[in-house]
C-alpha cells in the first residue's frame, strides 16, 4: 500500500491585515500523538486567539479525519485546512493554524482564504514523500527449494529482499500487505508444503521515496 505524507514537521508564518497565522504541519500515525501535539501547541501559544486544525489518518477504506474551527465561524478554518490536505492527497498528517487577531475582521470569505493559504504555505515548506507499507516475511528453505521460492517471490511485488546463506537459505521479504496471504499459500503449494513462510515483523515497514516534483 502506498500513500503520501510529509517527511518531518514544518512551520510557516502568514500575515493578513494585521492578523498573524502560524502554520504547523506534522507527520503523525495515531490520534494520541495528534492530541499530544495539539496540547503542546495550546500550551506554547496560550495567548493566541484561535488554534484551528485538520488531520487525516489511514488510507483506502480506513481513512479517518477531523477538523476544528476553534471559535471561528463554522466552515471558515478547519475545513479550508482539510481541503489543503485533500488537494495534495496526503494522509497521516496534522496541520494546525494558530491565529493572533490583528484588530481587523476578515469576514467569512477572508477567513477561509487565510486559513487555506496558511495550510498551503505550510505544506509548501514540507518535503512530501511516498511511503510503501508492507509486511516482513521469512522463508527458510534448502538449496534445492531456493530457486523455486525465489521464482514465487519474483512473481509478487517485493518491496525489499534479503538473503542469508548457511546450512540452509533464509529469505526475508518485505511485501505489500495485501499480497501476504497469496504469497504464503503460493510458496507452500510450489514446494509441496516443504517451505512455510511466517510473518516476522507485524509492524509495518516503510520505504520512503521523495515524491516532490522536480
Amino acid at each position: 500500500m502506498k500513500f503520501l505524507t510529509i517527511s518531518a514537521p514544518v512551520k510557516s508564518i502568514l500575515k493578513v491585515k494585521g492578523s498573524k497565522f502560524l502554520g504547523f504541519a506534522y507527520p503523525v500515525e495515531k490520534e494520541d500523538e495528534i492530541n499530544s501535539i495539539l496540547a503542546s501547541l495550546r500550551k506554547q501559544y496560550y495567548d493566541a486567539t484561535h488554534h484551528c486544525y485538520a488531520w487525516q489518518l489511514g488510507f483506502g477504506k480506513d481513512i479517518i479525519f477531523r477538523y476544528h474551527d476553534d471559535g471561528e465561524p463554522s466552515g471558515t478554518a478547519g475545513k479550508p485546512i482539510r481541503m489543503a490536505i485533500s488537494h495534495r492527497e496526503l494522509t497521516n498528517i496534522l496541520i494546525v493554524s494558530v491565529r493572533y487577531f490583528g484588530g481587523t475582521k476578515l469576514g467569512t470569505g477572508g477567513l477561509a482564504r487565510a486559513y487555506g493559504q496558511s495550510a498551503a504555505e505550510t505544506l509548501d515548506a514540507a518535503t512530501i514523500i511516498q511511503i510503501e507499507q508492507g509486511e516482513k516475511l521469512c522463508f527458510i528453505c534448502s538449496y534445492e527449494y531456493h530457486p523455486i521460492v525465489m521464482r514465487a517471490l519474483n512473481e509478487q511485488h517485493i518491496i525489499s529482499l534479503k538473503e542469508h546463506y548457511g546450512e540452509s537459505v533464509t529469505l526475508e521479504a518485505e511485501i505489500d500487505e495485501r499480497e501476504v496471504a497469496q504469497l504464503l499459500e503460493k510458496v507452500k503449494n510450489v514446494t509441496n508444503g516443504n517451505v512455510a513462510g511466517r510473518i516476522i515483523d507485524p509492524s509495518k515497514h516503510k520505504a520512503e521515496i521523495n515524491a516532490n516534483p522536480e
